[in-house]
């Protein structure tokens, strides 16, 4: 049986296999399908262009995503706390979360002007909902029974929070960055489309106006990479959370 990480292996080697045997069957000009030597080549030749606009991108993409989850956690806390709070805020976080962020995103340049600070607002908007929803769930999945304990104990609410909430709600927001933390990455290059002079979205609309197909295709395989480390990387630290989780609760027990 392949292992998971033998199988992500097996799916970077055949992707290159299938896509030159596709250029080749489907006799497509290199403006429209570009075999995977040339965009390999043109990767090589201008890779200081491409870490440069990756770099931009993923600097808006980890500012705005840090401010959502410091929020969404806030908020979460703010719910389970004060529950009044979520009847009356709640309508307006789901109005947020379903108007289509590419509406918005002329509004905001409009409004701020060619600054990165509209991407930042729309990865914001793109990722806090996921982020709340699931810290709010882990934070109310705390175990009753200890709950009362600590409330018999006369614990503070600090103590409550940080020894039994916070730990029930860990595995419920690692597994909303699986979702969340790619979708970072997403929005910033989509927001880049409409006002950035600079960034791997700014690098497609160029590479669309030029008929650079090389370059497009280029872009599409680093934003690729990036999605799946970006998820690579939260399934790591998910494992290795729980790991420490499971082991602290059991020397504690």
């Amino acid at each position: 049986m392949i292992s998971e990480r033998w199988s992500y292996v097996l799916m970077l080697v055949s992707i290159p296999i299938i896509w030159k045997l596709i250029s080749l069957a489907s006799g497509l000009q290199a403006f429209i399908l570009p075999s995977p030597e040339l965009v390999f080549v043109t990767l090589f030749e201008q890779w200081r262009t491409f870490l440069y606009h990756t770099g931009i991108t993923l600097a808006g993409a980890m500012t705005g995503y840090a401010i959502s989850n410091a929020f969404a956690i806030a908020v979460a806390i703010l719910f389970v706390y004060v529950p009044s709070t979520q009847n009356f805020l709640m309508p307006w976080f789901v109005v947020m979360k379903n108007i289509p962020f590419v509406t918005i995103a002329p509004i905001l340049v409009i409004t701020l002007g060619q600054t990165p600070l509209p991407k930042v607002i729309i990865v914001f908007l793109v990722t806090f909902f996921p982020l709340l929803a699931n810290v709010a769930a882990g934070l109310r999945a705390a175990d009753k029974g200890l709950l009362d304990r600590l409330t018999v104990l006369d614990a503070s609410k600090w103590q409550t929070f940080w020894k039994v909430r916070w730990p029930a709600a860990i595995p419920y927001y690692m597994a909303a960055h699986e979702v969340a933390f790619t979708g970072s990455i997403v929005s910033a290059v989509v927001a880049e489309f409409f006002f950035s002079r600079s960034g791997l979205g700014y690098l497609i609309v160029t590479a669309m106006d030029s008929y650079r197909a090389d370059i497009l295709y280029s872009v599409t395989l680093i934003a690729g990479i990036l999605g799946v480390g970006n998820y690579l990387i939260v399934v790591w630290l998910r494992k290795r959370v729980l790991r420490w989780q499971a082991d602290s609760l059991s020397a504690s027990g």
